[in-house]
Formats: structure tokens, C-alpha cells, sequence
């Protein structure tokens, strides 16, 4: 009977965070496992768990990635958008730590990346 509940609580957690994902509630900038817990009704225990053994990752990589996924979509669709802008609408209180997030997830700053994508037409 453990094994099926578990199961069954796996598919409600996996329902919940791909709908808060689709929703895209990570790039609010005061997201924490905890609050994250209390909006889905789910024991942060049980959430962190679940991003551990579905993304391989903690919680906070978790968020950074999407985040940091959503940043270089809003530089391409944006050529002209700032880094302060970018930083403010994925989640973040100020740029430079968005730019020490970005070059930590993709090895570059954010305007080496956008130099790179930009030069290279790869944003065709």
C-alpha cells in the first residue's frame, strides 16, 4: 500500500509544480521551497524531493535554470532589452546577481552570450 500512495502522491506533485511551471511562478523574486510548499498544499519535503528525483537537481538550480532558460528567450525575442530589465522580470533583486547566476548555468555573462547569439545569426 506504501508503494501506491507514493505513487499516487508523486502524480498530484508532478500536476501541481507542471502547472505552477506553465504558469511560470518561478520568476516571482521572493519564490522559496517553503513558500512554493504553502501555494501547493504540499510539504516542502515532499516538493524537494520531487525536483531532486525528476531534475537531478536541488530546488534553487532548479529555479536558476528556468529562469536563466527564460532570460535568453527574452534576449532573443528583445534584442534591445537592458540586463536590468531582464534581471527584474526573471525573479531577480538586482542584475548583478543575475549576471553571476547566468555565467554560472551557461559559462558566459549575459552580453558574452547575447554578443555570441547575435554575431553568430543564431537567433534565426
Amino acid at each position: 500500500m506504501r508503494n501506491r500512495r507514493t505513487a499516487k502522491d508523486n502524480d498530484k506533485i508532478k500536476l501541481l509544480v507542471n502547472e505552477w511551471v506553465k504558469n511560470k511562478e518561478y520568476l516571482k523574486n521572493d519564490i522559496g521551497i517553503e513558500k512554493l510548499g504553502k501555494k501547493l498544499g504540499i510539504n516542502r519535503t515532499y516538493i524537494s524531493n520531487y525536483i531532486n528525483d525528476i531534475y537531478q537537481v536541488n530546488f534553487n538550480t532548479w529555479i536558476h535554470r528556468m529562469r536563466i532558460a527564460d532570460a535568453k528567450q527574452m534576449i532573443i525575442d528583445n534584442p534591445g532589452i537592458t540586463m536590468w530589465q531582464i534581471s527584474i522580470m526573471t525573479g531577480y533583486a538586482d542584475q548583478a546577481h543575475f549576471s553571476k547566476l547566468f555565467k554560472l548555468i551557461t559559462g558566459v555573462s549575459p552580453m558574452k552570450w547575447k554578443k555570441q547569439v547575435f554575431d553568430n545569426g543564431l537567433n534565426s
